[in-house]
């Protein structure tokens, strides 16, 4: 039975009117994936395509609106992983193209499998990508008042109906961080699936990295330790260490599990028992 989770970011509480849109957006975006999931899509094209479309929207850090760095410029980072394969392709810090995740996964064929900036750029023109300005006036805005912005990195993991699992990340950056600084999202630690389990990250990409979240998660998976098993005790690691993050995680039976250590994380998951979605502040029966 195949199953999915996406997740539009971890942070702080947004206003109540902001988390129904994304909470509308995200099921939304499952539904849609879902179908083809059931149609035989592979997962690693519903992962691509459900990051796209996650990337399509400016309620989130991903694509169109995404944070602006301290010069005003919207670099984009992403990275795909294809479980089955156990290989990895990522873009690091590309301007000039809305969705870095398609590179990502031509790039998944390529030799060069990581590539940053002008290379990246240069890479999606030669492949005939979509090109344009991310920025909006709302991240415009932002900039001018220094402010990093409220939305989130997106992400999703896939299990296909013939137990491949795919795992794709996407992001703005933080916001306002300097020239050249690199996320989690383009890495291992934040974005990382086997034919065991995948993983998605969300949150500050130094305490990511600092606890290889991702890799940490699948290499419990890999040695017996149930997802959910896993990620409570890295949820307590993490806790510990003061990591202000967020992640969803999906096995090869179809468990799977979204935690955090922020105010709240947006996702939403579909699996053979239905739907399920983040818990809303203001909505005490909702999944946990």
């Amino acid at each position: 039975m195949p199953a999915l989770i996406l997740h539009g970011g971890a942070g702080g509480i947004r206003q109540r009117t902001e988390r129904d849109k994304i909470a509308a957006s995200l099921q939304r975006i499952a539904c849609s994936q879902w179908k083809q999931l059931e149609s035989g899509m592979p997962a690693i094209d519903v992962a691509v395509e459900t990051v796209r479309l996650l990337e399509a929207d400016p309620l989130f850090n991903a694509g169109l609106g995404s944070k602006l760095q301290e010069d005003g410029g919207a670099r984009l980072s992403a990275a795909l992983m294809d479980g089955h394969r156990e290989r990895f392709s990522g873009v690091v810090n590309v301007q000039g193209i809305m969705h870095p995740i398609q590179l990502c996964a031509h790039l998944l064929e390529d030799r060069d499998r990581v590539l940053c900036g002008e290379g990246a750029l240069t890479r999606a023109q030669e492949l005939g990508l979509k090109e344009g300005d991310v920025r909006t006036e709302a991240s415009i805005e932002r900039w001018k008042n220094a402010v990093d912005g409220s939305t989130g990195t997106v992400g999703a993991v896939v299990l296909d109906a013939q137990g491949r699992i795919a795992a794709a990340t996407s992001t703005g950056g933080r916001g306002m961080e300097r020239v050249g600084r690199v996320s989690d999202s383009c890495t291992v630690a934040g974005n990382y699936a086997s034919t065991f389990a995948g993983v998605s990250c969300t949150g500050i990409g130094e305490d990511i990295v600092d606890g290889a979240l991702a890799t940490r998660v699948v290499h419990g998976v890999e040695h017996g330790l149930s997802v959910s098993e896993v990620c409570q005790n890295l949820q307590a690691k993490m806790m510990l260490s003061g990591w202000s993050a967020g992640l969803i995680a999906l096995d090869k039976n179809g468990e799977w599990a979204a935690i955090k250590t922020t105010d709240i994380m947006y996702w939403h998951a579909i699996d053979k028992t239905g739907e399920h979605r983040f818990k809303d502040p203001d909505e005490a029966c909702a999944d946990s």
